[in-house]
């Protein structure tokens, strides 16, 4: 026999929720000996709210029954266990049948005369009206998904004759979804696969069909109630019940360190902290990328495939050959790490251009909630797209990356392997670290959810000391994020002083590493492209430049160019010996803006870049050029031109 406990009817919300003290004993017993005699309970009465959840009475003193407690006695609801009554009576093969019934359907809004809501089985759905009214399709979002979502229907859409009515559904689909409002798929925040900080700024892992929070404790997708819309997708492997131990991190350095042959001593413990780090996803407020090069035979894709085997399904598979569209359509709504083999440099302008698309990818995927990236559809509406998390490419010679690009990578070199004895012994051993790797690897995951509550103080005591040692704000948040996740894999308690001491060393290493990449600023690149850029003269003849503002500095005739002034002047480039500057005309049309019409720093964008070099200036009002009116241009010193330093006049 099935137990309904009904809910009174009629009356306002308060009376609707409200049950005299006598009416609250019977609902209760009764409740009680449906438990003892192991039938269903379902709960009746106050409906379903549009997220699922029982609603609440309201209303002064009202009483209400919803899915934990009856007069706050704990019963079976969504994530939680069937109540154990005092007598023991339910039998263990039978609890799974004691659950309250909750909508399988979180309706999310309609737009265009399409309603989006997630599916029973997780799936983020989008209906027509007409195909909802029709009834068709509905069915299919039920059939086969669990007992509970095709009781739901059956209890609330029964047709009376042992079937329930996809019509009817489809109808409290579009009800629901229009009381929800407003959906834009483009701005929702969407979730799938991976690690992401909740409302209350802790890690949960999102696993495919489940998600998993630094506890532990794994609730089914389904269960999940939160300010993010989670999205279903196909399950990975979920943390183990057993973090992995310090000890057994530490043996897996260990082994890092004696495996490869790494330039610096500390370039291991980065390598560890890369992998740690990444484990998180997009948890951490900063992500760092990382690049590995090294001769042929380094063990370069060796080190990769342990990185994917540590990772495990989390990572998914190491990518050879990729694109931009392809990386970002794949990891579109996830925060997981990505793995690129052989991402070598290519004299192939279409390749070269590739790489820029997926190193503009890894740029927007570094920080914050991930760059939102915004695409044309088919139906000229538009694709939103967005990934977080943290790369990891690998190539023979690595390809020169934009300060922009530089200063969000740690760049690690390998040398040659270990010397041993034979080529199997090689082998043999780096077979060996990459078990210990697969072993660790769900039970490494565990590890790092459960230690990411400290992650954000770690994280800015690092920083504060990077800091502390010269680094600028986005040095030390690339350096810290390293440093922490190798923290949190080596160790259960909180960084001290001593520790953070310990790390300084490895720190000092990382901030010269980006120091001396930081060295060619934006300006610096920009006016050396300047300096290097061939000018098209009189008669065929072309002349850098360089060759031409040397020769007006310094009064030197050069061959063939009989006024080189003249030829600057030309192109926007003048010479103001009564300065000791070169002045360059500002604008998007000018001569000088041509010279950059190919380059990063077209439509005028060379302004911007150009004032960044030590020393330029940009005049409030038009300067008096040689042989030109009155015009607005960038000055800079001679002494930032690498050959007119002996030519200044005092």
């Amino acid at each position: 026999m099935t137990m309904h406990v009904e809910g009174s009817e009629g009356g306002n919300i308060a009376q609707r929720h409200s049950v005299s003290e006598a009416d609250r004993h019977t609902k209760y017993e009764k409740v009680r000996a449906a438990f003892e005699n192991a039938e269903p309970v379902y709960i009746d009465g106050p409906e379903s709210t549009a997220d699922g959840r029982l609603s609440e009475a309201g209303g002064q003193g009202a009483q209400t029954i919803d899915s934990k407690t009856i007069e706050g006695k704990p019963l079976a609801g969504r994530g939680a266990r069937p109540m154990q009554p005092e007598s023991h009576g339910v039998c263990d093969q039978r609890q799974d049948r004691d659950k309250i019934l909750v909508n399988p359907i979180i309706p999310l809004g309609h737009k265009d005369g399409a309603y989006s809501f997630i599916s029973a089985s997780g799936e983020l759905r989008t209906m027509k009206a007409e195909a909802l009214e029709a009834g068709r399709g509905v069915r299919a979002l039920f059939s086969g998904v669990s007992q509970e979502a095709e009781a739901w229907c059956q209890k609330k859409f029964s047709t009376g004759s042992g079937d329930w009515s996809p019509k009817d559904v489809g109808q409290w689909i579009i009800k629901s979804c229009n009381a929800s409002g407003m959906f834009d798929r483009s701005s929702a925040d969407i979730r799938s696969i991976g690690v992401w900080r909740d409302s209350q700024e802790s890690a949960v892992a999102h696993c495919g069909d489940k998600v998993v929070d630094p506890d532990g404790h794994a609730s089914p997708l389904a269960e999940h109630r939160g300010k993010h819309i989670m999205k279903g997708a196909a399950p990975i492997a979920a943390p183990a019940e057993q973090p992995a131990t310090p000890v057994e991190m530490a043996d897996l350095l260990e082994r890092l360190k004696t495996g490869w042959g790494w330039k610096r001593a500390c370039d291991a413990d980065i390598f560890f902290g890369w992998v740690t780090a990444a484990f998180l996803g997009g948890f951490p407020e900063w992500r760092a990328h990382l690049y590995v090069h090294g001769t042929r035979g380094s063990g370069k894709s060796k080190l990769m495939e342990l990185a994917a085997k540590l990772l495990g399904d989390l990572a998914g598979c190491v990518v050879n050959d990729a694109t931009e569209a392809g990386l970002r359509q794949s990891r579109n709504d996830q925060a997981r790490p990505v793995l690129i083999d052989e991402f070598e440099p290519d004299e192939n302008a279409r390749n070269g251009s590739r790489q820029d698309g997926m190193l503009a990818l890894f740029r927007r995927m570094s920080g914050g909630q991930g760059g939102r990236i915004s695409r044309g559809g088919a139906d000229h509406s538009s694709v939103s797209f967005r990934a977080l998390g943290a790369a990891y490419v690998t190539s023979i010679n690595h390809i020169y990356l934009e300060p922009q690009d530089r200063s969000r990578f740690v760049m690690l070199e390998l040398g040659n392997l270990p010397d041993v004895r034979s080529p199997a012994q090689t082998a043999a051993a780096l077979c060996n670290v990459e078990t210990c790797a697969k072993d660790l690897a769900t039970r490494a995951f565990r590890r790092m959810l459960s230690q990411s509550r400290r992650w954000d103080s770690t994280h800015a005591m690092i920083a504060a000391e990077a800091r502390r040692y010269g680094a600028d704000a986005r040095q030390a948040d690339t350096a810290a994020t390293i440093l922490t996740g190798r923290d949190l894999g080596l160790f259960d308690e909180v960084l001290s002083g001593p520790r953070l001491c310990e790390i300084g060393p490895i720190l000092q290493e990382m901030l010269v590493d980006a120091s001396e990449a930081d060295v060619a600023s934006e300006g610096a690149e920009a006016l050396d492209f300047l300096l290097n850029s061939e000018l098209h003269l009189d008669h065929g003849i072309r002349r850098s430049v360089a060759n031409l503002l040397d020769s007006v500095i310094t009064d030197t005739p050069i061959v063939e160019v009989g006024d080189p002034e003249s030829a600057l002047a030309r192109h926007g480039v003048y010479v103001l010996k009564q300065r000791n500057s070169i002045a360059i005309r500002l604008g998007k049309t000018t001569p000088s803006a041509r010279l950059f019409k190919d380059t990063k720093w077209r439509n005028g964008a060379h302004v911007s870049a150009l004032l960044k070099v030590d020393g330029a200036q940009k005049p409030s009002s038009g300067v008096r050029l040689p042989r030109a009116s009155q015009q607005r241009v960038i000055v800079i010193p001679f002494e930032c031109l690498p050959f007119a330093d002996s030519h200044i006049v005092e």
